[in-house]
């Protein structure tokens, strides 16, 4: 990170992802007993690209507004907590 590189490692599907024209996200928590680190890499491209999904078609996405933060349970779920 000194260096103004971030390191991916076990990134799923990175293959797939456009060479150019697409924007790498990351940051999103996996809500809803995911598995995994703490952070996900989400690839933004052109809507005629052939892989991935809508975030309308991901369990759990978008997050509704809750009721307190989110924060990890003991089996590392993301729910709400006063």
């Amino acid at each position: 990170m000194h260096n103004h590189f971030a390191q991916a490692e076990g990134v799923a599907n990175l293959d797939k992802v456009p060479e150019t024209g697409a924007l790498i996200i990351i940051g999103f928590a996996k809500p809803k007993g995911g598995t995994g680190g703490y952070a996900r890499y989400i690839a933004v491209a052109h809507k005629d690209w052939k892989h991935g999904v809508s975030v309308n078609q991901v369990p759990g996405a978008p997050l509704p507004i809750q009721s307190a933060p989110l924060k990890r349970d003991e089996n590392g779920v993301m729910r709400p907590t006063p």
